[in-house]
């Protein structure tokens, strides 16, 4: 299983279902150093989605390899290569749903506009009653 931020620089489909990561790889192998290989695959079968991603340095061969390995037969099936987009950060990914629309802006507000000055409630009366030591050790042993 790949770790979620492998970020390959070379996309490749269509190519047969029993490839593996280290096939795909080596096919590689000549343009450069090849940093990694991963084939989706589906969670539920474990099967393979066809898809697989290359990460091929120095990132400047990627094109080449692209370029000679566009249309390669490899099992009886045509590659089709395209060149990976690198995120750009600081750059988020789209919500599920469309694009995350930004919160609107707020105007700071100082404390005393987050506070209003309120009147101060009237002071309740409070009745203490004191019963001294022994009606309270009394009260307690009942």
């Amino acid at each position: 299983m790949r770790p979620s931020n492998f970020q390959g620089n070379i996309h490749i489909i269509n190519f047969p279902s029993s490839t593996s990561a280290a096939q795909l790889a080596e096919l590689f192998d000549d343009f450069g150093l090849v940093l990694g290989a991963h084939i989706k695959s589906i969670p539920s079968t474990g099967g393979h989605l066809r898809l697989g991603i290359v990460s091929l340095a120095p990132d400047k061969v990627a094109d080449e390899a692209i370029e000679k390995l566009q249309g390669y037969q490899m099992g009886g099936q045509k590659l089709k290569l395209k060149r990976a987009k690198q995120p750009v950060k600081g750059e988020k990914k789209p919500h599920a749903h469309g694009q995350r629309q930004p919160a609107p802006e707020r105007p700071m507000l100082s404390s005393a506009e987050m506070f209003p000055a309120q009147a101060a409630p009237p002071p309740r009366k409070v009745i203490v009653e004191y019963r001294g030591r022994r009606a309270l050790n009394r009260a307690i042993t009942r």
